[in-house]
């Protein structure tokens, strides 16, 4: 059966000088139903691509996702994520830090006035905004951010600290106000958003996307367990202390999405986002 693809808007979010927009494109059949018949009709998945409005502001995208641009703009492949400066240092810095986490080192920063595309995919996107903070986002989730955002890298060392390494794990972190839009397996409806006041949450499984910079995010042992932890990979728990926001998907660690998980100092633990998507 053939199908031809039509689109809808689904999401939508604006920043002075920047607007993003999600499309999403359902396969519908060109060949009428056959009159008095059951016909089972199998569609294929959806496609959703990303589509960024900039009059004057910048955008900060994942290399390789650009499909198209349209207008007069600056595109550029910065190490520093869109920010001014950096320098000989920053670039050595960033060059380091690619060679020993395998992350790329650029980033592509648009400048200008025109509309940009994303290359279509089947994952989900999840917009936000951010008012002059940090957020610290899995790796492999971030896709684009627009206004004055610029993106980042952050050590995460709450594992390594707990298992006595010196290496952390190297996440993107987003800086400044805007919006900004991250990838994941799940719908965008089946996140919940908790705002911590000089709070704690202990979260036991690979659920949490992204968190605001004014939370410390560290690894410990449940105390379910502690011998069992170490044979089974249960009682590590991700626990997040301070005032922020956690962008947290209960289903995000679901059978099917992060059943393969890493070895680490013989503790199983569930994959980062980037080990789920394939990246």
């Amino acid at each position: 059966m053939q199908y031809k693809w039509q689109s809808r808007v689904t999401q939508t979010l604006a920043f002075p000088g920047a607007s993003v927009r999600v499309l999403e494109y359902s396969a519908s059949p060109l060949e009428e139903p056959l009159s008095g018949f059951h016909q089972a009709i199998s569609r294929p998945d959806p496609y959703r691509q990303l589509q960024l409005e900039l009059s004057g502001a910048q955008a900060v995208l994942e290399p390789g996702a650009l499909q198209w641009l349209r207008g007069e703009m600056e595109v550029q492949a910065s190490a520093t994520g869109g920010a001014q400066g950096g320098g000989l240092g920053g670039l050595l810095r960033g060059a380091m830090t690619a060679a020993a986490t395998g992350e790329g080192l650029f980033k592509t920063v648009y400048r200008g006035s025109g509309q940009i595309s994303t290359e279509p995919t089947r994952l989900h996107y999840l917009l936000g905004e951010l008012a002059g903070e940090d957020l610290i986002v899995d790796d492999g989730a971030f896709v684009a951010a627009a206004g004055q955002i610029t993106v980042g890298r952050h050590v995460n060392r709450g594992l390594a600290n707990m298992m006595g390494s010196g290496e952390g794990r190297i996440q993107p972190r987003l800086s400044g106000s805007g919006v900004f839009c991250l990838q994941s397996p799940v719908h965008p409806e089946e996140f919940q958003v908790l705002d911590l006041q000089g709070d704690t949450l202990k979260v036991d499984g690979n659920l949490v996307l992204a968190y605001t910079g004014g939370l410390e995010m560290t690894v410990e042992r449940s105390a379910r367990s502690l011998l069992g932890a170490g044979k089974t990979g249960e009682g590590y728990l991700q626990v997040y202390r301070g005032s922020g926001r956690v962008w947290l998907a209960p289903t995000l660690g679901g059978p099917g999405l992060s059943a393969a998980g890493t070895v680490l100092g013989g503790a199983a633990l569930s994959g980062n986002l980037s080990e789920i998507l394939g990246n």
